[in-house]
């Protein structure tokens, strides 16, 4: 598979409300990312940095990796409630692995610290909030003419770059601000959601590629 670049105007037109949809979207990974950098107060900033990179390495690679075919599963299936129930339990299974494992990674890197579980539990509540929302993005998908393996997905290492940058630019800022203040962890977390809601959108797609398909798609099987 050739991936090649997603140019916006030779794109399929985006449905009405995508744009608000995707400003939604881009505001709850802010949400999570600031949840993810304040998860231990009482870390340095090279501790915040650390989980946030280990999350930031396990998520997108496997997450992308699995919807994609998981995806094809659900548009391709008749009978598309375990498909869909397949789908969401990855994909929560991957990310809550994830927190967790970052939440670890901060008792090992300090275990005299106070490590609250309260920030991990409202993480993956979240997550678990996102489920509905998730069943109905699955059955839109399935309403679609257009089989999901010709739309453009997000390029793994594209994302992973950007997001290293931001959590790089969060690493030197609260080094900085902690100098001056004892918030550096709460001030560099909003402007992490804030970055992430305004910024995103706007690269959006430069983060996506558009994968080369076979000429003959699978079409979805018959009821």
């Amino acid at each position: 598979m050739n991936p090649t670049r997603h140019p916006r105007r030779a794109g399929r037109p985006r449905r009405p409300g995508a744009a608000r949809i995707l400003r939604i979207r881009y505001a709850a990974v802010g949400v999570v990312l600031a949840l993810t950098w304040m998860g231990e107060g009482n870390e340095p900033a090279w501790g915040h940095a650390l989980r946030a990179v280990l999350i930031l390495l396990i998520v997108p690679p496997a997450l992308l990796l699995s919807d994609r075919r998981l995806t094809r599963a659900v548009y391709e299936s008749a009978h598309p409630r375990w498909p869909i129930a397949r789908l969401i339990t990855v994909r929560t299974a991957i990310i809550s692995a994830a927190f967790g494992a970052a939440y670890l990674l901060g008792c090992l890197v300090d275990p005299h610290a106070a490590h609250s579980v309260v920030f991990l539990g409202v993480r993956l509540l979240l997550v678990l909030l996102t489920i509905p929302l998730q069943i109905r993005a699955a059955h839109r998908m399935r309403a679609s003419e257009v089989h999901p393996s010709t739309d453009p997905v997000v390029s793994a290492p594209r994302l992973i770059g950007a997001k290293l940058a931001l959590i790089a630019a969060a690493l030197l800022a609260q080094t900085l601000l902690g100098h001056y203040t004892p918030n550096a962890s709460a001030m560099v977390a909003a402007a992490i959601a804030l970055t992430a809601a305004i910024v995103g959108p706007r690269i959006h797609d430069w983060l996506l590629i558009t994968p080369t398909t076979p000429k003959n798609a699978p079409s979805r099987a018959a009821a």
